[in-house]
């Protein structure tokens, strides 16, 4: 009678056809992040989901616990993320996925848009002086759209103006309208260039609409003051990949600060005033709406000229934040931004 007989290898992990590596974010602009797929088979009895640690390299055969692999795959900087889809064979046997994985490059990609309201900004009260638009144009490459004032504006790039024109792009019947408050992105004495989210491809002539209107296609100053606004706005969001005790500076995950959204700060209390209603010195009205964020002219970080240099010079601030499991011990930081209005 025959005497059964196992090949020792057989209690050994063997890596074998279909293992593959991966690049999960090329699309992002990162081509060299890659994921090792290792698929394995062993002796089930001989499984030992201790084998190797989380965050051990696959800097050889031996480190990831295999027989032998794939010929170039040896690589110091991927680390061990786990072993998933446990299944079993014929002959007693368990096939299993090995993974190891480098940690992925920072990316900041287009997030989609959503709404985010915006401080109120305080300040000395300068009456409304309206002015009639007469002509509207744009240049290709140049953000915004620049509005011709029939007489001097006394705008200034630090300022905010109330804008409300329509008009259309010469040989399209479409009526574009422009309504709202807007930041000045530039200016001279009759002209001043705001970006209300209207964009070509090439360079067009704009044609301002004005019939059947009781009032002109007009604008008006707006200096440092205003109510809080609620906008539909473009985010980005950054990704940063951190591997504790391996990223520098931070041995485990109570090392990590996640980034805040953006408040003002109150520098004597330290007070965030996300409740602050905004005041308009030198006039009767020092109401706000309740439970909206305002800038004060002083005494805060930032002030509202602060803020209003923050607006001119398009810096993004932090709408929201978080820190989760990416893969293994790899966490993944996601920092959603947009640019301040």
């Amino acid at each position: 009678m025959a005497i059964p007989y196992t090949q020792a290898s057989m209690a050994l992990v063997r890596a074998v056809d279909g293992t593959f590596i991966s690049y999960p974010f090329i699309e992002s602009g990162d081509t060299t992040t890659k994921v090792y797929n290792l698929v394995c088979t062993q002796r089930a009895s001989d499984y030992n989901a201790a084998q190797i640690a989380l965050d051990d390299t696959m800097s050889s055969a031996v480190n990831a616990g295999v027989i032998d692999l794939p010929s170039g795959w040896a690589d110091s900087n991927a680390y061990f993320v786990g072993d998933t889809g446990h299944a079993p064979i014929a002959g007693g046997m368990i096939s299993f996925t090995r993974t190891f994985a480098n940690i992925p490059q920072s990316t900041n990609i287009a997030s989609g848009s959503e709404f985010v309201t915006f401080p109120g900004i305080s300040g000395t009260y300068t009456s409304y002086t309206k002015r009639v638009i007469t002509s509207l144009s744009m240049t290709a490459g140049v953000p915004g759209i620049t509005f011709t004032t029939g007489t001097n504006h006394n705008f200034s790039s630090l300022e905010n103006v109330v804008v409300n024109a329509s008009y259309v792009v010469a040989n399209d019947p479409f009526i574009h309208h422009v309504n709202g408050n807007f930041s000045v992105i530039e200016n001279t004495l009759t002209t001043f260039r705001i970006d209300p989210g209207h964009y070509w491809q090439e360079q067009v002539s704009l044609l301002p609409i004005t019939r059947g209107l009781a009032t002109p296609n007009t604008c008006y100053r707006s200096p440092l003051i205003r109510q809080p606004l609620s906008r539909n706005i473009a985010t980005q969001t950054r990704y940063d990949y951190i591997l504790p005790g391996v990223t520098s500076g931070i041995s485990d995950v109570t090392d990590i600060n996640v980034p805040q959204a953006f408040s003002v700060t109150d520098v004597l209390t330290g007070y965030q005033t996300d409740t602050a209603k905004p005041t308009f010195a030198g006039t009767a009205y020092d109401e706000g709406p309740p439970e909206v964020l305002a800038v004060p002219a002083t005494e805060t970080i930032p002030t509202a000229e602060e803020y209003a240099n923050i607006i001119e010079q398009q810096y993004n601030i932090v709408v929201e934040s978080s820190l989760s499991e990416w893969a293994g011990n790899i966490l993944v930081m996601k920092t959603k931004t947009c640019k301040a209005q």
